[in-house]
């Protein structure tokens, strides 16, 4: 696909850009927090673009959350030239997707809209079809040869954990070749950088549990800045020297304070946080872009972490969970 001009991005990015204006700020994600019950949170987010939610008032958190990201995408795609132009975000999702069809299969059951996504670039509805029948024309050719190998691979040892391997790696491919078919930097950027965390959060996970380290080259995923090598060499280390390795990556401090967080008390949950805010902390650089892919590119990113905290909230207030626990647990914002 060729590069589009920024001139062609003019009205998506006015678009885009007024809804820039509404993203929460992490104060703003306290005072929600800090509401005592789930009409005055509703009362709140209409505050922010969220309109009326009975699915708040109710506390069905999770139907809030699906409709809020069914919206983002409707929104994104009705505004973008070409639909084609941020596909690989919608990968995962369709990777998830496959994943719930074929564990259902060898389940003997039928996957239903409960755990199937809606938002991928294939609906879901034509995916079970297409996975059910073995018809695969209309799928991508790495999807097709990745639930190939998966079944055969399950076939052969029975381990539905090769399943998700599989497809992982499948869909990073895939995200990594739209990206460069974009010629695009910041995508490209933003596609390795998640690789490369995916890795680390592997990295540091089979670490703890004691795998050896010729079961991470299993689940390792190519494509990301930092080499299989690296992990290899880095196997034994502890995580202050892993870290210092990390500084031409600009990761130290996550694997620093992550790592001494994991040694001491067992927690991943600084680890983990510090990863999905590298992430963000990237993405923020498409705020001081005006024109072109990557401002609507910056701001999909930046909604589906605000969605994603806005589950944490809510559920901290269905579960009365006080504001300070659930402030710990939020990722950083894009604002």
């Amino acid at each position: 696909m060729a590069k589009r001009k920024e001139n062609d991005y003019i009205f998506a990015d006015a678009f885009i850009g007024c809804y820039v204006r509404n993203l929460m700020k992490r104060q703003d994600l306290m005072r929600l927090a800090n509401c005592t019950d789930f009409d005055a949170a509703e009362a709140l987010l209409q505050e922010f673009g969220y309109g009326e939610s009975p699915e708040v008032k109710e506390g069905d958190v999770e139907a809030f959350i699906r409709r809020e990201q069914n919206k983002l995408f409707d929104m994104i795609y009705n505004t973008l030239p070409e639909r084609k132009e941020l596909a690989l975000y919608l990968y995962p999702y369709d990777y998830h997707n496959v994943k719930v069809c074929l564990k259902s299969e060898l389940l003997g059951i039928t996957p239903d809209d409960t755990f199937l996504m809606s938002t991928g670039d294939i609906e879901w509805n034509k995916m079970m079809a297409m996975i059910r029948d073995r018809n695969y024309m209309f799928m991508p050719v790495n999807m097709k040869h990745a639930i190939e190998e998966a079944m055969d691979l399950y076939s052969r040892g029975h381990d539905p954990q090769m399943i998700d391997i599989i497809m992982d790696k499948a869909c990073y491919r895939d995200m990594l070749q739209a990206a460069e078919e974009s010629e695009e930097e910041f995508l490209i950027g933003i596609v390795k950088l998640q690789i490369d965390l995916l890795n680390l959060k592997a990295f540091v996970r089979l670490r703890e549990i004691g795998k050896a380290w010729s079961f991470f080259q299993t689940v390792y995923l190519d494509g990301g800045n930092i080499q299989e090598q690296f992990y290899i060499q880095s196997w034994e280390e502890p995580y202050s020297q892993v870290a210092d390795k990390l500084i031409p990556y600009g990761l130290k401090d996550m694997m620093a304070e992550g790592g001494r967080m994991i040694k001491e008390e067992g927690d991943f949950t600084l680890f983990e946080k510090m990863l999905e805010d590298a992430l963000m902390e990237y993405n923020k650089k498409a705020k001081y872009l005006s024109f072109g892919i990557v401002p609507i590119a910056g701001y999909w990113l930046a909604k589906e972490v605000e969605i994603d905290n806005l589950r944490i909230v809510l559920t901290g207030i269905l579960v009365g969970a006080s504001p300070e626990e659930t402030g710990e647990r939020l990722r950083e914002p894009y604002v």
